[in-house]
């Protein structure tokens, strides 16, 4: 028999009395009393005898920027925002509320122009960085500016969450603002039926409480583009704002807010290559982690349009994912824009040599890792192949290489009429621009941390994912239309879909388009397709409800049907194993059925397996002489969704915003007509239904 040979002066002299009252019979009794001893050992000490601190946790915490080098090494001092104000002499504060990055740009670059311009000293600030609440306290001699972004259907952004919180306590609460005077810029898609709502929301309840508000709100709309256009004129509102006030203006020199650093030749051997500095993981988005390609296959070729199924793998990765989820793709930019861009700077040479970029003002982030190549940084940190607005004609000018140069830059940069000719005629990105203006001479003169400041940090694109979590937990699916539009009368001007050609370019797959896909530089894996892409899940409140018996309506057009293929699946399969499934009435629509239905073999299959309990109804546009559109067949069947609805059946639409609301129309219409409801009765009885999640939509400009 096997004995202890601890000795009691080993544990704290408040477990001595423990331990002579329990006298071990035997192995396993002493074996127990040892587990219990560890166990109150542990309890008593809080760990601190064997929990050795992680020097890392810290890590974990921060944000990417802040590894990467970034000015902002330190927290925020204080999350008061009033107090931050007054810490750091500001007389207002910029906040934005981003989910793309475009507030965040506005704000950081408005509060530039507010000291060079006016001498305001303006903050930047990430609503996530300040107790929402605290915005209350600021004083009546400083101002608040909010330029807020809307996406979905009337969300707000990630980073807003805490100020939607606390705006709608201000009503309920009935709290007083009489200090606070604000100014509010709204960015949103007026294709959207909740267009710009989180400026509403937000700017009506601080009114209700009493803010002032300097001028009236403004809405800036991206359904054809126009959201810089729109901000400038906001911002033309703003400063004569700023003049009435007293504050005297003054023209300024280009002040760059970052100092680059190239570093000695010697020492450019290895550089890394993050993905983003930007993105965080939180409760709503995990990591980003390279996923590798384990198959793909093209649904359909039509014309010019390609549309790919990718598979793919989460291997061993502490990433999972729901059904009804986005998974957010991060691409990267296409060879020949770079080599265009660096070209068009005279930089060509200098593709590979490190920099390190330093933040000159503590309200701005970098955009880019440091240190860092100029190729490194063109390829996946920086929009370059987006739109160039107008603003940055007129800031390039007085750095063009020739007169002839800065004459051409000046003239679309006054006109806004002749700057929409040629934007509307050209697809125009930087790179592009550059060569336009000056197709000899390279940009010798323009700051490398002008361009860094004029372009976009590159975003990731999200797709709703097509698989079921219950049947492949490790596998995730995409169904990625390839779009490519050519502007009409030009040999030079295709725009290609950043993203959806870069999983194109991914999959090894044949373009069915008449014009070559975009090359792009691919990450190895060993995987089936020999490549992977970098990516991460987004939670969604996307989802089937809890009990499988719950009716289902399904109303999707073209990619949309994604999201509707994982709950078809999942509840087929619920259906194979005797579980009860509830009636699910499926909408599809595309141009045709010969050329973009997506997916068709799997849905008579599912038809198959299903009987009864799925209905199919579909919409084709281009068949025949007559168009037939989703919310037409909507229309049609609208008796059949309200019995539905009333029956306590959950409805989710997926597609382009205008659809969605051409279907919200309908069905509200039909409601209106049936049961006899007014406007405002017609508009409490979606809101029931939206609210209680019988009724959700998922959509895209």
């Amino acid at each position: 028999m096997s004995t202890f040979n601890f000795q009691i002066t080993d544990l704290p002299a408040s477990l001595h009395p423990l331990l002579h009252t329990i006298q071990p019979a035997s192995t396993a009794d002493g074996v127990a009393v040892l587990l219990f001893l560890l166990s109150a050992l542990g309890y008593i000490t809080r760990g601190r005898i064997w929990d050795k601190s992680d020097p890392n946790y810290r890590v974990y915490f921060e944000r990417p920027q802040v590894l990467d080098g970034g000015s902002h090494s330190t927290a925020t001092a204080t999350r008061n925002i009033a107090q931050r104000l007054e810490e750091g002499n500001y007389q207002c504060v910029v906040f934005w509320g981003s989910q793309s990055g475009t507030s965040e740009r506005l704000a950081e670059g408005l509060s530039r122009e507010c000291a060079s311009h006016f001498g305001i000293n303006a903050l930047a600030a990430d609503l996530s960085d300040y107790d929402a609440e605290s915005i209350g306290q600021i004083s009546k001699e400083k101002f608040a500016i909010f330029i807020l972004s809307t996406y979905g259907e009337g969300d707000p952004s990630d980073n807003t969450a805490g100020l939607w919180d606390w705006v709608k306590r201000v009503k309920d609460d009935n709290s007083k603002l009489h200090e606070l005077r604000y100014l509010a810029l709204g960015l949103g898609n007026s294709n959207y039926k909740y267009y710009n709502r989180v400026l509403d929301v937000v700017a009506d309840a601080l009114d209700d409480a009493g803010a002032t508000a300097l001028i009236p709100r403004q809405k800036a709309d991206d359904a054809n583009g126009g959201t810089e256009e729109d901000f400038q004129s906001w911002k033309d509102n703003v400063f004569a704002l700023f003049r009435g006030m007293g504050y005297e203006e003054k023209s300024v020199e280009y002040q760059p807010s970052i100092n680059i650093q190239f570093t000695a030749p010697e020492e450019t051997k290895t550089h890394p290559h993050h993905v983003s500095v930007h993105h965080q993981k939180s409760s709503t988005c995990s990591a980003i982690v390279p996923l590798a390609i384990k198959s793909s296959r093209e649904l359909f070729t039509a014309g010019d349009r390609n549309c790919v199924h990718m598979e793919l793998d989460l291997g061993h990765h502490e990433v999972g994912y729901k059904t009804g989820d986005h998974i957010g793709i991060w691409p990267c930019n296409p060879e020949e824009e770079i080599r265009r861009l660096l070209e068009a700077l005279g930089l060509e040479h200098r593709r590979q040599e490190l920099f390190t970029v330093e933040t000159l003002d503590e309200t701005s982030k970098p955009k880019v890792p440091s240190p860092t190549t100029l190729e490194t940084a063109f390829r996946h940190h920086l929009e370059i192949c987006g739109p160039v607005s107008r603003k940055t004609f007129l800031d390039l000018a007085p750095f063009a290489p020739t007169p002839e140069a800065k004459a051409m830059l000046l003239g679309f940069g006054k006109d806004r009429e002749r700057y929409e000719q040629l934007t509307s005629a050209t697809h125009i990105t930087l790179a592009r621009l550059l060569h336009l203006a000056s197709p000899e001479k390279p940009w010798t003169v323009l700051p490398l941390s002008f361009v860094l400041e004029s372009l976009l940090s590159l975003q990731p694109r999200y797709y709703s994912i097509s698989s079921s979590s219950v049947i492949a937990p490790r596998r995730i699916t995409i169904t990625a239309l390839v779009v490519n539009r050519t502007i009409p009368g030009t040999s030079d001007s295709t725009i290609h879909g950043l993203t959806s050609n870069y999983l194109l370019s991914a999959t090894k797959l044949p373009s069915n388009a008449s014009i070559p896909t975009p090359s792009f530089q691919h990450t190895n894996s060993e995987s089936v397709e020999g490549g992977r892409v970098f990516a991460h899940v987004r939670k969604s409140k996307f989802k089937l409800p809890i009990t499988s018996s719950t009716p289902l309506i399904l109303i999707s057009a073209g990619t949309g049907f994604a999201p509707f293929r994982a709950f078809l699946a999942e509840r087929a399969k619920l259906h194979a194993i005797g579980k009860p499934v509830g009636k699910m009435l499926l909408f599809f629509g595309c141009r045709s059925a010969d050329s973009d239905f997506i997916y068709q073999e799997e849905m008579e299959k599912m038809k198959e397996s299903l009987g009864e309990k799925l209905e199919i109804i579909t919409a084709f546009s281009r068949e025949g002489d007559r168009k037939v559109y989703v919310q037409d067949r909507v229309a049609a069947q609208s008796s059949k969704v309200l019995e539905m609805l009333d029956a306590g059946a959950n409805m989710y639409i997926c597609g382009k915003a205008s659809m969605a609301r051409e279907v919200d129309m309908k069905i509200e219409e039909a409601a209106s007509e049936a049961k006899g409801l007014g406007e405002a009765e017609v508009k409490a009885w979606t809101d029931a239904l939206k609210k209680r999640g019988k009724w959700r939509a998922d959509v895209w400009g």
